[in-house]
């Protein structure tokens, strides 16, 4: 079940913080680059993923954190460019959503996401949140709101 929260992502009591990333090796603008500055550890996993192996759509990254926080990165659109068209991948949502569900309910952890794909992604939040509430009907899931 989505929770909807007003407020700043990086202030959740949530013990993950989830959010969509490309395939390309760039986290350079939005939430991405909020993780990227925030937590650095996270970024550079990411990249050694990217230069070691590449990331496939629908893929996770769990990255743990000194404070106790999981941040994962979440490859939920293949391109980034050109902005105002589409660039969220729906299935790649859906599947990311499924991992992500897996991982916070099999360590008892709670989970936080900014309107995952529907930003810089260019993604539609209906079909998004529909995906979310396929997902996460019998598990929380906050979503923050700008």
């Amino acid at each position: 079940m989505i929770h909807y929260i007003q407020g700043d992502l990086f202030e959740t009591n949530a013990t993950i913080i989830a959010h969509g990333c490309n395939c390309q090796g760039v986290m350079g603008s939005g939430v991405a680059k909020l993780v990227r500055d925030q937590y650095p550890e996270a970024y550079q996993r990411y990249l050694e993923k990217y230069e070691q192996e590449g990331w496939r759509l629908g893929e996770v990254q769990f990255v743990a954190q000194p404070n106790g926080k999981w941040i994962a990165n979440c490859a939920t659109q293949d391109e980034f460019l050109p902005r105002g068209i589409c660039h969220a991948n729906y299935d790649a949502i859906r599947a990311c959503m499924i991992q992500l569900k897996t991982f916070a309910r099999d360590r008892g952890l709670s989970i936080a996401m900014p309107k995952i794909g529907a930003g810089l992604a260019g993604g539609d939040w209906n079909v998004i949140e529909s995906i979310l509430n396929e997902v996460f009907t019998d598990f929380e899931v906050s979503v923050y709101c700008l």
